[in-house]
């Protein structure tokens, strides 16, 4: 789904924060590595390792070792599951409709002016190259 492979579980809120956490170090990170940027949220070493090893089951994660310690590296891209996650909220909350999301996000959200012009800047840029693809002709 979106760049998932089905053999992803569902997450948790909890095990998408260490998932996020994983992301935000070098790979393949360490328990430690991972447990020093949650440690701020209070979370106990102990309890980054449970998560770790629900990760690894669920397929998020997988384990290796760098000489005695175990290593850990993501299974799926950040991009990958921030995609799959605003799809599957935009199905559930707003029925596939992406204009009536981004209408919806861009007035409640307190968007900036240069948020908005990125934003635009994005768009017309993948209206171009939608653009560019339906003028292509490979047998031209």
């Amino acid at each position: 789904m979106y760049g998932i492979p089905e053999h992803c579980q569902p997450l948790s809120p909890a095990e998408e924060q260490v998932l996020l956490a994983v992301w935000a170090c070098r790979s393949p990170a360490t328990r430690r590595d991972i447990g020093e940027k949650l440690a701020a949220k209070g979370w106990a070493p102990a309890t980054v390792l449970n998560f770790l090893y629900r990760l690894e089951k669920k397929g998020w994660v997988k384990s290796g070792k760098d000489q005695n310690r175990n290593t850990y590296t993501p299974t799926v891209t950040r991009r990958a599951y921030g995609v799959a996650a605003m799809r599957e909220r935009l199905d559930t909350v707003f029925g596939g409709d992406l204009a009536e999301a981004v209408r919806a996000l861009v007035s409640e959200s307190g968007c900036g002016q240069s948020e908005l012009e990125q934003a635009m800047a994005v768009l017309a840029e993948k209206h171009a190259e939608a653009e560019e693809y339906d003028l292509y002709d490979p047998y031209g």
